[in-house]
């Protein structure tokens, strides 16, 4: 009985030294023409899809209440296509980041991001400027800007601007999660000991020689 103790510290070790993967593809900053295989392959579900004709909801709230994991991607490409145009991924809360109403943004895993209730939601490559208004208007080869507005729909997918109305291209987003946990050899050593341990507690004891 003494070892229960023991297995119980093992058994917290075991989950406190835990450590946990990330999506087998996650491309550090903005990408160009990924195929959707890419992307299905690498461990993450698509949550949304539409047309930048549609518009994504005040403050995105249709993205984001459909779209829930630890990572999320926004991509872009031609209608029905196999190739993103334009994608980027990061922690989820690291593209809902609030930037304001402005042309500010802020680096994540290696993109440049930006979001505003009521304003624009968006990426571009890493060290890009954007001109916000309420989209990007800049002149960037690589990025991507959506409204956050019931008004309008998305305006941007790389130099391809005006698409507020358009069924031609859509936006898509996807979801990821960290992997299952996986323990580090330490921890499972000291499982194994405290296992061993109460087996060998459980071992019925021979009667001493008189």
């Amino acid at each position: 009985m003494k070892l229960i103790p023991t297995l119980a510290v093992a058994l917290v070790g075991f989950t406190s030294f835990a450590a946990q993967a990330d999506p087998v593809y996650l491309p550090v900053g903005a990408q160009a023409n990924v195929a959707l295989s890419t992307v299905n392959g690498g461990g993450w579900t698509q949550c949304y899809a539409a047309t930048m004709s549609v518009f994504i909801g005040n403050s995105a709230e249709n993205v984001l209440n459909v779209c829930q994991g630890d990572y999320l991607m926004m991509a872009g490409r031609a209608t029905g296509s196999d190739t993103f145009l334009a994608l980027a991924a990061a922690l989820r809360a690291d593209t809902i980041i609030d930037t304001g109403n402005t042309s500010n943004t802020h680096t994540a895993n290696g993109a440049e991001w930006w979001y505003s209730d009521f304003w624009s939601w968006g990426f571009t490559a890493l060290g890009d400027t954007v001109t916000n208004s309420e989209c990007d208007v800049s002149s960037s080869p690589l990025s991507m800007c959506l409204h956050t507005i019931n008004a309008a729909g998305g305006f941007r997918i790389n130099n391809i601007t005006g698409l507020n109305s358009s069924v031609a291209y859509e936006k898509v987003f996807f979801v990821a999660n960290r992997g299952a946990s996986v323990p580090e050899p330490a921890s499972l050593a000291l499982v194994g000991l405290a296992l061993a341990g109460l087996a060998a507690s459980r071992r019925p004891r021979r009667a001493a020689s008189a």
